[in-house]
């Protein structure tokens, strides 16, 4: 496509069993391959954006994303029960030197949790104490140039922790982020600690679920996000990202809800 870009979403936590359709991981390697079979050029979101403003998009752009912030998305791990896992970054190591395309600028922006306290709390409750969520490799990552740490909020507003930031404590919509004093906490204080953790500041913001309150989307970050640093936020639309996308609620292609094989990304991609 020649006037916007699709940007394709990943999750490395979801790892079910060794298979196309049961692993983020297994799919992401094939999903690279495939870009590069059908000639789409990785590029970074920041990079993509900057190219679209300036009219300077090359047919056929692709952005990749990973939600949540597992350690997989950087290091390898020992699945209880489906083995070593390779991580994202490694995949795209092992893509990178057997591709004979240097058309690529390969990177990925993961988006991570930020509340220490919310991701070892979902780490008991939700994947049996295996330390899925550290936040030791955020600073490597960045170092690393293929990938960036930015913000999927301070506690997502997550269903499975006990208390949240939302005033009510109404657990499992981000649309009930609806404050002034909520928003400052899931978003301000999560870019503040991922630069302190990470050493870089978020440029982008994640809403978790996809999800966003008409006051968040539509006030609090485009009259606050510059300031703190933001210069987008992302949701879930299935569509591609043009000229008159909302900045502060781009689109996104999640694996696993809009497509499930390399045949229907492949399907995907052509219908752009």
């Amino acid at each position: 496509m020649h006037n916007g870009f699709p940007i394709l979403t990943w999750h490395s936590i979801n790892v079910l069993e060794n298979s196309y359709s049961g692993s983020d991981l297994i799919a992401f390697a094939e999903d690279l391959r495939l870009l590069d079979r059908s000639g789409w050029t990785i590029l970074p979101l920041h990079k993509a954006l900057d190219d679209l403003a300036t009219g300077r998009l090359q047919p056929k752009t692709v952005v990749l994303t990973a939600d949540d912030g597992s350690r997989m998305d950087f290091e390898a791990f020992d699945h209880p029960t489906c083995g070593p896992q390779k991580s994202m970054v490694e995949l795209m190591r092992e893509f990178r030197d057997q591709t004979a395309s240097d058309r690529h600028r390969l990177h990925l922006s993961c988006f991570v949790i930020a509340s220490p306290e919310a991701r070892a709390e979902l780490d008991r409750t939700d994947y049996m104490s295996l330390d899925v969520w550290p936040d030791h490799w955020w600073r490597p990552a960045n170092e690393s140039g293929l990938i960036s740490i930015e913000s999927h909020s301070w506690d997502h507003n997550h269903g499975s922790l006990s208390q949240t930031v939302q005033h009510d404590n109404r657990r499992g919509d981000f649309r009930w982020i609806e404050t002034f004093e909520e928003c400052r906490a899931e978003v301000d204080q999560a870019s503040d600690y991922i630069e302190k953790t990470s050493g870089r500041r978020p440029r982008f913001f994640a809403y978790p679920y996809g999800q966003a309150s008409d006051y968040i989307r539509n006030d609090y970050l485009p009259r606050h996000g510059p300031d703190i640093g933001l210069k987008a936020a992302l949701g879930c639309d299935p569509e591609p990202v043009t000229t008159a996308s909302d900045p502060w609620y781009l689109p996104r292609f999640v694996c696993g809800r809009d497509w499930k094989s390399p045949e229907e990304l492949a399907g995907l991609l052509k219908s752009l």
